[in-house]
Parts: structure tokens; sequence; C-alpha cells
């Protein structure tokens, strides 16, 4: 539900998102009156919004498809949409000429499907048109939409598409709005409302260079730009975003328990039974009719995450702690990126976290979907009898944790005696630089957007300097939906950080070796970074590459690649 919610305000927040301001005159300006039907005229602006609506969702699953099963370029279908609206704005702008064109070739009697028609007529199609070539633009400058579509979608295609549809109709509220404010403000202006004026010729002008700037990826320098300067609309909308990796507090409602003794925060349901395990790690298959009589912990975590591996030490101490008592902890290894579904990997992570418990490796999010989970790490807390009555989302809150599984221990029969660890205090420096991932399907602050093509090899060049929170690229690389991969030696990122701790989870040869510098010097205060100023990669995982004394602001750090290495995520620590 607060997703939904979430999604809804999104997308009235996107109208007024910095990259969405140069095209509002496009959607004011289309929904201007002129001459002809007065009742077309009224519904223009609706028709405008509600094919910009099915544009977004459709484009959405198009990109999908197109990314995951063809490898088709994301970048040619807003070729398509910035080449759609530079038709309409030429055809606006000359409509005459679109007449003669169209009757040269054998269009003149087609006035209800092609363009320069519509124009000259009710205007239905290119009010279709104008919405349909913007969808993919509107598509592109939330935060709470890039979420979806990056880890919702590929997890549970009707969840994610409820959430598109629900974030597409806050968009289309929103521009309903602005579209019908412009519109009586014109119609009551005479030079506004004549179909050959110049006000109506600006316009078209307008609409020319907008699709002129989308189609050729110009408009990338500007949302970069507005992202940096024009932070405002992006800033209330990143509240909105549940940290699904970087949470820190449950922040859900809790109930007392009649006897007072500790507080739940969650009314008792049945735990859904495992799903789509495709391999258990330390134990034959289980199953929760089996696990009845223990009190259970279901910890749904991702090797890579940091998060989650923060919270492995309490994990393990409770298990050495509590398992003779009739506890068990279930970890449920839902994987973020595609090299955690190997079980091998899985395994040796195990190993080096010392995890003794079973983990079941949930490749597809079957078991992660039957519990309707968002998050990592998530727990869930369940008692004797197979009901669900605690859940804690993100770290912390590990004496809460603990407290309540002594309670249903107790509950069960078991007497425990020992004591609850105390928890050590990590607070976060609000200057942090936030989770950053290196790929064009969540990637953010990128100072080569109008250098980047998907899934393409370019070789990048830098700015001068990056601003805070910033980071680039140089040399070959190719940018993919989850990661960057290195096409030659010697290629280069620069990342402006501010934090105590960078982690970077990546992968490349075994043996190959990654250069870091920080503020031009070579570091060696990483735990993965040895004498000579290089990390060794030994295999796909999250590797610490800072570990500084104190709090670094604007902290230039510069990796060196070899040919073949992935990066796939930046994450932080104070």
């Amino acid at each position: 539900m607060f997703l939904l919610i979430s999604s809804f305000l999104a997308g009235v927040l996107t109208s007024l998102a910095p990259c969405i301001l140069p095209l509002l005159p496009v959607i004011i300006g289309s929904s201007v009156l002129s001459e002809g039907d007065e009742k077309a005229n009224r519904r223009k602006p609706f028709i405008i919004v509600t094919s910009l609506i099915v544009s977004v969702i459709a484009f959405t699953l198009l990109l999908k498809v197109s990314s995951i099963a063809t490898g088709i370029n994301p970048d040619v279908l807003l070729y398509l949409s910035g080449g759609l609206v530079v038709i309409i704005g030429v055809a606006m702008l000359f409509p005459m000429l679109w007449v003669r064109m169209s009757a040269a070739v054998g269009f003149e009697h087609s006035s209800n499907k092609f363009l320069g028609k519509a124009y000259q007529q009710k205007g239905t199609t290119g009010a279709v048109l104008t919405g349909a070539a913007l969808g993919p633009v509107f598509s592109s400058c939330s935060p709470v939409y890039a979420l979806i579509l990056a880890t919702i979608l590929p997890v549970n295609l009707a969840q994610g598409l409820v959430y598109i549809v629900v974030y597409a109709l806050g968009l289309g509220v929103a521009l309903i709005a602005i579209a019908l404010l412009g519109k009586r403000l014109t119609s009551k202006i005479g030079w506004a409302v004549n179909p050959n004026g110049v006000f109506r010729k600006v316009l078209a002008v307008i609409l020319i260079l907008v699709g002129l700037l989308v189609a050729t990826g110009l408009d990338a320098r500007f949302q970069v730009w507005a992202a940096e300067h024009i932070p405002g609309v992006s800033s209330i909308e990143e509240r909105l975003l549940p940290k699904n990796v970087n949470v820190s507090d449950s922040n859900i409602p809790v109930s007392a328990l009649s006897n007072g003794e500790k507080r739940f925060n969650v009314n008792p349901y049945r735990a859904p039974e495992f799903a789509g395990i495709v391999d258990w790690i330390n134990t034959q298959p289980l199953t929760m009719e089996n696990l009845k009589g223990k009190v259970v912990l279901i910890d749904f975590w991702t090797y890579s995450c940091i998060n989650c591996q923060r919270t492995q030490p309490y994990l393990n101490t409770w298990y050495d702690k509590y398992e003779k008592d009739g506890f068990v902890i279930i970890g449920v290894h839902a994987p973020e990126f595609s090299f955690e579904k190997v079980s091998a990997n899985v395994r040796n992570a195990v190993k080096d976290e010392k995890i003794k418990y079973p983990v079941a490796l949930d490749n597809d999010f079957k078991t992660w979907n039957s519990y309707k989970n968002q998050f990592w790490p998530a727990k869930y807390l369940i008692n004797k009898d197979g009901q669900v009555r605690y859940t804690h989302f993100g770290e912390g809150k590990y004496e809460e944790t603990e407290s309540a599984i002594q309670t249903l221990l107790k509950e069960k029969g078991s007497k425990v005696s020992a004591s609850i660890t105390k928890e050590s205090a990590v607070a976060q420096n609000s200057a942090e630089t936030p989770e950053t991932y290196l790929s064009y399907s969540r990637g953010e602050r990128f100072q080569n957007m109008d250098q980047f093509k998907a899934d393409t090899d370019v070789t990048y060049s830098l700015a001068n300097s990056l601003a805070s929170n910033q980071w680039g690229l140089a040399g070959m690389w190719q940018v993919g939906e989850q990661s960057s991969l290195s096409k030659a030696d010697k290629s280069v990122l620069k990342y402006n950080f501010n934090a105590k701790h960078v982690y970077l989870v990546m992968d490349g040869p075994v043996g190959s070796r990654v250069d870091v510098q920080l503020n031009g010097q070579k570091l060696f205060a990483g735990k993965d970074v040895d004498a000579n100023g290089q990390v060794l990669l030994d295999g796909p995982r999250l590797y610490e590459l800072v570990s500084a004394v104190s709090f670094v602001r604007n902290g230039q750090l510069k990796l060196t690649f070899p040919n073949g290495v992935r990066i796939n995520a930046f994450t932080f620590g104070s």
C-alpha cells in the first residue's frame, strides 16, 4: 500500500521534475483550442494525456522485453519518440506543406489517420500521437519509476505493472490539471487559438526543438545539470522510496501482547510455505510444516548486500545461543544480481560468513513473493504454531529482535537464560553518498550521460571535475542493464563521494587487479586493498575499497580496471 501511494505521488511530482519542465509547453500548447469542432477540442487534453499514460505503460513493458529478450537498444525507442515529436512540430508549423506531401504520396483521403490532416481537422490523431511520443520521455524522470522498473517488475510482473499503472495515473492527473489550466488561459486570447498565428508557430518550434533534444540525447545533459542544481522535486520524491537496501528502521506500528511482556508489530498470520527453492545449503530440503514446534527466523538476504553483511554477526550469534532451545534460522537467499544465482558463489559466501544454519536459494523470488517481501535484509519471526509474529526490515533493532526470539522460545516452553547481546550503535551521516548502481536500469548521477549508449562499447571521456556524489567513466566501457563492463585495459571510474567506508560489488577474471587511488594517492585503507594499493579479484562479491579514520567529504576516488571487469554497485558507510 505504501508503494502504491508513493507511485501515485511520484507520478504527480514527475510532472514538475526538472527534466520534464521543458516538455510542459508541448502539453499546454497541444491543449489549446483551435478552430473546428468545439466538443472534440474539449476532449483533446484528455486524449493527449490518456495516450501518454498508455504510452508510458507500453514503453515500460517494451523496454523490459526488448532489453531482456531481443537485445534491442532502448535508445532506438527514444529516437522514434523524438522523431515523432519533430514530425508533429513540422506539421504544426507548416500545415499546408504536410497536406501537399500527403497528397503527393496518396495520403490525402486519410484525414483521420495522418498527422497533418489531424491538425487541420479535429486533431484527434495529432493528440494521440503527441501523447504516444512523449511517453518514453516521461518514463525516465522518476526515482520511484526506476525502482519499480529495476527491482519489482523482474520479480513480480503483475505487481510491478500495477505500480506502473498507478504511477502513470498520478502523472496523468497532474498533466490534465496543467493542460486544462493552459487551455483556460489561452482560450480567452484570440491570437492564441489562431492555427496560423505566431503563438502556434512558436509552439511548433518548441515541439521541434524538444524532439531534436530527445532524439539526439542532448536532453540528458539538462537532466544531469538539473539533478545537481534543481534538486527540489527529485529530493521530495526520493523520500517516497522504501529504502530497499539501506533501510535502518522498520517504522511499523507495534501492538502490545495482553501480558505486556513483549511488543510485536504484526497480527499473527500463517507463515507461507517455501516455494521455488532451487538448492539448499547446510541442510536437506525443509518445509514450514516440518518446522512446527520450533521458533523460526526467516532472513531474506543476498550475499553482496552490505546491509546484510552487517546483520550477519547478530544472526550467527543468535543461532549459536538458541539452537539448542529449539530455534532455527532459514536464510532465504534472493539474488539482486545474476551472479548471485550461482549456487557455488552462494556456498562460498556462506563459508566466508561462517553461516551454520540452513540457507535456501530462492533464485526466482517465489518464496520472496509468498511473503510479499520487498527488502534486503528482512526478518520474519515465526512461533511454534507456524504463525508470523514479528517482522523487521533492514539493519538495527537487534536487541528488540532478540527479545522477541526469547519471548517466543519461552512460549514454547524453553527455559532461556542467555543475556541479550547489546547492539552496537552506528550513526549514519546525513551527508553520506547514497547507494549507486552502475547500470542504465538504476544508474543515477552519471557524468557521461551525453556519451551514453546502452549495451554498446563506448570510449568515454571525463569532464575536468565531478559534482558531489557524481561518478563518471573514462576509456572503453559497455554500460548494461545490471552492470558496467570494462572493455579495455586501464579503463577508469572516478567518483566524488562522501562517506567513511566505500564498497563496490564487482567481478572479473580471478587474479585481476584493480588500482585504487584516493585524492591522487594510492590507497591502502580498505579491507580488500593490498600493500600495492590494489584489489585482487577472487570472485563476484562486495569489496571494501575505503575504510577511513573519519568521514571523507568530496573524496576523489579513482579506480583503474583491466579488461573484463564487471562493476555493479557502490554502497557506503559512515
